[in-house]
């Protein structure tokens, strides 16, 4: 392609000029020859028709015929085409050859003729000499000129042709002298680039050529000493990578070995670490339990202290061994988050609440600002909302020193059914600078050292806060600013609660009106969210000195309520007895004192308590809510039918478990819902209810004896009649993933895991059943888990069996009880069975124990019993299993031994 090119550079080169001069030289010439032919033309024209219009002249007064012989001569002359003469007087007209063309212009000749053109030829026009009045009209042709311009054209042509070609002949030997050499030096260097360093042959080039192709030659020669060298090298590279890999794969092998050993290391660390803290755990729940049961105690004041001081204690290292439990299940991934309802204002006051002791400590207030337009019925893991909360609010009020700790929860987005509400906790303490935010939520990070020995800790709280936000597809940040104080946020992306109604505001408290008295400015503001809520009239007054000064000038007379709220920084509530006895005997309306110290106040207010209610601060919605419809009289009758939980729900089930506890407390739970309850202890016994009636929904235990709930499920499917399908929901102690999936492909609709509260089992039927006809909303892929128990559980956790009883005491106390009667078989069985390596039974009365003890309050045997019959359905060897059913036993006799004591 290059010499091709090059050829035709030089053709093009040569050939260029030359026909550019024969053009210019050929054009010149041919304009020249075109004027010539045109004269020529034009004179020859004129000489013609002057000569007959002479010899016509001539011939006299002739008549007519005399003429025709001169006009038919006159059409042999060249290019004559008709000729015509006209007597203007007589009209006579003599004609020989075509008609004339029409005239299309008209021009004057010299010597008194006139030129007249047609389309393609002329006329002349000439009067007879001596005869004006006739005229003698010849028409010629074009044809004749045109030819004579053709063959000047044409000869032009063949110059500029002859012309090229003698410039080119020579430019074509030429540039084929030219190429060859280098089509052969191309030749070299494709030969070269294909790898072949033979000497070139020789290209027979001259001048620059032959030194171009000297120069070719010396490098194929370079070329292929060095390709020799590098060859050489190449093959002692090549048997020393050959060494290196040998070596590299020795490496490999040991680090395989090494890194199979470090799994292995890993798994033992893990299962040292779930031991040490069942292990450790378990010395410091007694240690908390029975220094609980021992302040209950009669004891001197310095005996109460010391309980106290080492109750404390034993919870910190409780606290510290759970936060790193926790984040070392974050870090290995097995950390579970659950979709349940939650009330996103009750967490809220829950923390205030339980950690009110640690601000009231430090005299410091606490408010929750939560915003109307906030949905606080959620789906989500309350679990985890609440730790995540619980540590940051912790946190702002160890750094505070004085002023107050504000949450607040606002609406930051909404989309469809979905919601993102940020909460933050602000503090006034003295504010982080830059470089400390900057590490702030990395694991084992504190402020500082000192922090560190004053508070204690062990810097993964707000890593594991991170984590867990991050985990349910949040945010978590910081904005302070050194000396100014905090605002740690998090976000909560949840799903709208749609099954449960909002509680509805207390319709007897709308347009009463309150007089509350607030100095601490947040607090002031959440109290009238509050108040005005549940439509009351509030006036708002932001000191007590303030209030003196309105009961002196009798300005509050009208007000239905007054609410005092004591700064939490009073550390003798006692002072305000004579305020609050004035207001009592004052105006005679009903006054709540909210102060940090309310025992101490309650106590010496006892004498007006038909008037006078003291709260803890901060007081919840409930609290304050049922205070002011005590005082006034206005107490709503309680709920029947639904357990205040909603509206009654007209709706037959079948409950089928076989351990009696569990069915008594779902009977006990829905029923108190208005539903219809067929309960039964076996697989058998559900199919004869099924047989006889039909069911709106079957709540149905997975492990029973004899006939178990999957094959329960089958038979009742196969009995069902065409179109009908009644919704199974199983129940079970505990699932793994694949065991979940299991369930749904056995014909259940639904899952639910123990224990159950009476939200989930509301929600699970109002999701259904339907009165409306309409159909239940499609199964999700993977349903909630129940929650595990907290990490600070004791040996029995009262309040936990009590709020998993659904706040029934009662009905707590009949649970454990019957927990500890079956205890009594368990243990030998158990003991039993595990000797005799039966481990299908074992598996069987494992479950059993792990569903009847998750609703009686007692954490460590649930986990306990929950780590066992995992270890049971995963196969774990023996020494494992063995070590999971001595823990067992041992949790059954500590929560044995607890029972005992609380009798005697």
């Amino acid at each position: 392609m290059a010499h091709s090119s090059l050829r035709t550079r030089i053709l093009v080169m040569t050939a260029l000029p030359a026909f550019l001069a024969a053009l210019v030289i050929g054009g010149y010439t041919l304009v020249h020859r075109m004027v010539e032919v045109r004269a020529d033309t034009a004179h020859r024209q004129q000489l013609i028709i002057e000569s007959y219009a002479a010899r016509l002249a001539a011939l006299g007064e002739a008549e007519q015929p005399a003429y025709e012989p001169l006009l038919r001569a006159l059409l042999e002359e060249p290019d004559v085409r008709a000729a015509s003469l006209l007597d203007n007087q007589s009209g006579w007209q003599s004609h020989a050859g075509p008609r004339l063309r029409p005239v299309q212009e008209a021009e004057r000749l010299e010597g008194g003729g006139r030129r007249l053109v047609t389309d393609s030829s002329w006329q002349l026009v000439r009067a007879l000499p001596g005869q004006r009045n006739r005229l003698l009209t010849v028409e010629f042709s074009r044809q004749g000129q045109y030819i004579e311009i053709l063959e000047a054209v044409l000869t032009m042509i063949a110059v500029v042709v002859v012309l090229v070609l003698l410039a080119v002949m020579p430019a074509v030997r030429f540039a084929k002298r030219l190429t060859q050499p280098v089509d052969s030096l191309l030749d070299t260097v494709r030969r070269v680039r294909d790898g072949d360093l033979s000497p070139p042959p020789p290209a027979g080039a001259q001048g620059e050529l032959k030194e171009l192709e000297d120069a070719l030659g010396n490098m194929v020669a370079a070329l292929d000493e060095a390709q020799a060298e590098l060859q050489q090298n190449v093959d002692q590279a090549t048997q020393d990578l050959r060494e290196t890999l040998e070596t590299i794969e020795i490496q490999n092998i040991e680090l395989d070995m090494a890194r199979k050993e470090a799994l292995k290391a890993s798994q033992i660390k893990s299962e040292f670490l779930a031991n040490m803290s069942h292990e450790i755990r378990t010395p410091l729940n007694g240690i908390i339990g029975f220094t609980r049961l021992l302040e209950r105690s009669t004891l001197s004041p310095r005996q109460q202290d010391y309980l106290g001081t080492i109750r404390k204690s034993a919870e910190s290292l409780l606290s510290i061994i759970n936060d790193i439990l926790d984040f070392s299940k974050i870090e290995a991934g097995k950390l579970s988050l659950e979709h349940i309802p939650l009330d996103l204002h009750d967490i809220i006051e829950d923390v205030q609440t339980m950690l009110a002791p640690m601000a009231q400590e430090k005299g410091l207030e606490q408010a929750a600002i939560i915003y109307s337009d906030v949905p606080t019925g959620l789906l989500g893991d309350p679990l985890r909302i609440r730790q995540v909360l619980t540590n940051l609010v912790s946190n702002a009020i160890k750094f505070t020193e004085r002023g107050s700790i504000v949450v607040r929860a606002m609406l930051e987005e909404e989309r469809g059914a979905e919601a993102v509400v940020k909460i933050t906790i602000t503090d006034t303490g003295n504010g982080l600078s830059p470089d400390l935010q900057k590490n702030l939520f990395n694991a084992f990070t504190q402020v500082d050292q000192s922090a560190r020995r004053r508070e204690g800790g062990t810097g993964l709280g707000l890593a594991i806060c991170k984590r867990l936000v991050e985990g349910m597809g949040g945010e978590i940040g910081i904005d302070s600013t050194s000396g100014r104080g905090s605002t740690f946020w998090f976000t909560v992306r949840a799903e709208r609660d749609g099954s449960g109604e909002p509680e509805p505001a207390p319709v007897a408290l709308k347009d009463l009106s309150v007089t509350l008295v607030e100095a601490n400015e947040h607090a002031r503001l959440a109290l009238y969210h509050m108040l005005s809520g549940w439509r009351m009239q509030v006036t708002e007054l932001q000191a007590l000195e303030q209030l003196h000064d309105h009961l002196e000038t009798d300005t509050l007379a009208s007000t239905d309520y007054f609410l005092l709220a004591a700064p939490a920084s009073l550390p003798d509530p006692s002072r305000l007895t004579p305020l609050v006895e004035r207001l009592l005997d004052t105006t005679g309306k009903p006054v709540i004192v909210l102060t940090a110290h309310a025992d101490a106040l309650s106590g010496q207010l006892s004498g007006h308590a038909e008037q006078c209610r003291v709260l803890g601060k901060p007081p919840t919605r409930r609290r304050l809510r049922d205070g002011l419809l005590e005082l006034g009289g206005l107490a709503e009758p309680a709920c029947a039918g639904a357990a205040c939980g909603g509206a009654a729900l007209h709706a037959r089930v079948l409950v089928v478990d076989d351990h009696p506890g569990n069915l008594k407390l779902a009977r006990v739970f829905l029923e108190e819902m208005g539903v219809d309850v067929v309960p039964c202890a076996s697989g058998e016994e559900a199919l004869t209810a099924f047989s006889r009636g039909t069911f709106d929904l079957v709540f149905m235990d997975v492990q029973m004896p004899g006939m178990d709930g999957l094959e329960t499920t089958r038979q009742m499917r196969e009995r069902e009649g065409e179109g009908l399908r009644t919704p199974i929901i199983a129940l079970t102690a505990h699932a793994l993933e694949s065991e979940r999936r299991s369930l749904l492909a056995a014909g259940m609709d639904d899952y639910l895991s123990k224990p159950i509260t009476e939200g989930q089992l509301r929600h699970t039927l109002e999701r259904w059943t339907r009165t409306d006809g309409a159909e239940a909303e499609p199964v999700a892929e993977e349903a909630p888990a129940a929650p595990e128990p907290a990490a600070t559980d004791l040996v029995v956790d009262e309040a936990l069996g009590k709020q998993r009883a659904g706040g029934r005491e009662n009905l707590a106390r009949d649970m454990f009880s019957m927990l500890l009667a079956s205890l009594e078989q368990d243990a030998p069985g158990i003991n039993a069975l595990s000797e005799s390596n039966n481990r299908d039974a074992l598996l069987e009365r494992v479950h059993k124990l792990h569903g009847a003890c998750r609703y009686c309050g007692t954490p460590r045997l649930e986990r306990a019993a929950r780590e066992l019959e995992e270890g049971l359905k995963t196969e774990v060897d023996d020494g494992r299993l063995e070590h999971l059913v001595a823990a067992l036993l041992a949790e059954i006799e500590s929560v044995r031994q607890y029972g005992q004591a609380a009798r005697l």
